[in-house]
């Protein structure tokens, strides 16, 4: 990976430095490609998983949890999904409302202007937002619907929603259905007589002097037994250990690269693969701008805009003279220049 980085080390774009340069870019481009990240939702209280002290994964260390992405771990779910579900429900939000960045994507798609929304939230608030579903991929999938390990049966998300913020797990309902039924009545067997050519062997001597008889193996009656039981519903996040959803990839290889003419990465650090490559891969002329409180190292930006992601898109909104539904306030941020050659601002509230 540290090679391919290297061979696709992208240089910045020396024309793009400034807010206001973004703003235009706003204005004038057609297809913008959205990358968005935990960062865009925790100002509804959703936690994010990697920050320090206040991520999920810091709070699961605390508790004790020595590797806590191992919660997501799918081999891990299978041999014992209660260490899943004790802890995740406070991943999976009981929201009506979103975000005013999530308010901002929608505004870009009812200008006509959304090429994609990469999403690596599993909140499936871009749903809630109105995002189309032919402009969103959930590259780590989401709560919004489960699927049973057992019989493939899926459900909404918010059928399960009860059970797993007891810290629960959630079974199908399908499968207890069909273990509730009567078992059909046994019919009667007749008695096999033994076969002439079934028969018990000579005893061999073990070295202990205990004896071990060689018995046919189509003669045997001991049959291993175990007790049906309904299956779990796993959500239908991507857990460490799964593939992507393969549109994520048909998506960007056959329908993306050639037509997007701005990138937007908002609230992520880009540190999971393979979203992360996506502003490697694209091509090099395409303007990329970040928005997040920290800034990005591994990846080279035109223009980094430092702060709280819903009051960056705010201000973003309010020199475009645009009105979006929670993306932005009447009075302006206040925009510094940290990095002119890199292309950095800090944007906070006024």
């Amino acid at each position: 990976m540290a090679i391919m980085r290297f061979l696709l080390h992208r240089q910045k774009l020396p024309q793009y430095n400034t807010i206001d340069n973004v703003v235009e870019l706003l204005r004038t481009r057609k297809n913008i490609l959205v990358i968005t990240g935990a960062g865009i939702s925790t100002n509804l209280g959703i936690p994010d998983f990697r920050s320090k002290d206040t991520g999920f994964y810091s709070k699961m260390s605390a508790l004790g949890i020595d590797n806590p992405e191992d919660i997501f771990d799918l081999q891990r779910f299978k041999d014992d999904p209660k260490l899943f579900f004790e802890h995740a429900g406070e991943t999976f939000p009981n929201l009506k409302t979103y975000s005013p960045t999530h308010g901002f994507i929608r505004l870009l798609q009812d200008k006509d202007k959304l090429l994609t929304n990469y999403t690596q939230n599993i909140d499936n608030l871009e749903e809630v937002a109105g995002i189309h579903e032919d402009k969103l991929i959930q590259c780590h999938g989401s709560w919004a619907s489960a699927t049973c390990m057992t019989c493939d049966h899926k459900v909404r998300g918010s059928s399960i929603r009860e059970t797993v913020t007891k810290g629960k797990v959630p079974y199908c309902p399908v499968c207890i259905q069909r273990l509730s039924q009567p078992a059909p009545t046994p019919q009667p067997v007749q008695k096999r007589k033994r076969s002439p050519t079934t028969t018990i062997n000579k005893p061999t001597k073990r070295r202990n002097n205990t004896f071990d008889f060689d018995v046919d193996a189509s003669d045997s009656s001991d049959t291993d037994y175990n007790i049906p039981q309904p299956g779990v519903l796993k959500p239908d996040i991507t857990f460490f250990g799964e593939q992507l959803p393969t549109r994520f990839f048909d998506r960007f290889r056959h329908h993306d690269m050639a037509r997007v003419d701005l990138v937007l990465v908002i609230g992520t650090s880009l540190k999971v693969a393979p979203v992360s490559e996506i502003p490697l891969a694209l091509p090099p002329e395409v303007p990329q701008v970040y928005v997040s409180r920290e800034v990005c190292r591994h990846v080279v930006f035109d223009v980094t805009l430092l702060g709280d992601c819903d009051v960056v898109v705010g201000e973003l909104v309010r020199r475009a003279g645009w009105q979006s539904e929670g993306g932005g306030s009447g009075q302006g941020a206040v925009v510094e220049c940290t990095d002119e050659e890199k292309g950095w601002w800090a944007v906070v509230n006024g």
